[in-house]
């Protein structure tokens, strides 16, 4: 997994007339994980997006992960440059996720990004969030918020994707998903009564728009079980 991941992306990779790259690889403390620094370029420009670490395991203990931190939402180009939300991130996204397997995890930084942070401060579950439905759509199942440090090496905030270990796994973890939309959707969050008049109710609504639309692929997926078990 390091390998593949360490090789497409240090290729690099054209989306919309720009060019993602890494560079400067970089062993990590933790042994077995590598750091790398992604660029961004636009014409003759280039400016630092984000950094990368990919830890290439220890089976059967621990599985590999890959981490998105130190995340730049906004670059300055010839014109303004927002990440989040753009198709450089759906690519760069999808193209990383691709290089993981069973059980193998993803943690993205959050702590600016405006509408994850806040639909996770509020409780929403995970899958319905900016980051965590982008994540779904990917086939990643179960989700974890890491909303604090410890006083170790952990980080800032982040949110943690991992793929299915299987078939009955991903079926156990669409069900939860699936329970957990519903009462969100059922209950229209009572979260909403605190929330402030402009931003977080436009996010809430995104966040409703989001839960509709993953709650009828996962009961779309229930049926489908159902029906080939009959």
């Amino acid at each position: 997994m390091q390998e593949e991941i360490i090789s497409v992306i240090s290729e690099g990779f054209e989306v919309d007339g720009r060019r993602i790259y890494a560079r400067n690889p970089a062993p990590c403390k933790l042994k077995g994980a590598l750091s790398l620094d992604v660029y961004l370029q636009e014409r003759s420009e280039e400016r630092k997006l984000l950094r990368l670490t990919a830890y290439s395991g220890r089976m059967p203990y621990y599985r590999p992960w890959i981490e998105l931190y130190c995340i730049n939402s906004s670059l300055d180009f010839s014109s303004a440059f927002e990440y989040y939300d753009s198709d450089v991130e759906d690519l760069l996204l999808r193209e990383l996720s691709r290089s993981l397997g069973p059980g193998e995890k993803i943690f993205i930084e959050y702590y600016n990004d405006p509408e994850t942070s806040r639909a996770l401060a509020f409780g929403y579950p995970p899958a319905i969030t900016r980051q965590g439905c982008k994540l779904f759509d990917l086939g990643f199942t179960w989700f974890k918020d890491w909303y604090f440090s410890e006083g170790g090496h952990e980080g800032g905030q982040k949110l943690q994707g991992e793929m299915p270990m299987n078939d009955n796994a991903r079926s156990l973890q669409m069900e939860r998903l699936r329970r957990e939309i519903g009462t969100f959707l059922d209950l229209d969050a009572p979260q909403n009564r605190a929330l402030q008049p402009s931003a977080d109710q436009k996010y809430h609504q995104a966040a409703k728009e989001r839960a509709g639309r993953v709650l009828k692929s996962l009961q779309s997926a229930h049926a489908q079980g159902l029906n080939g078990e009959n």
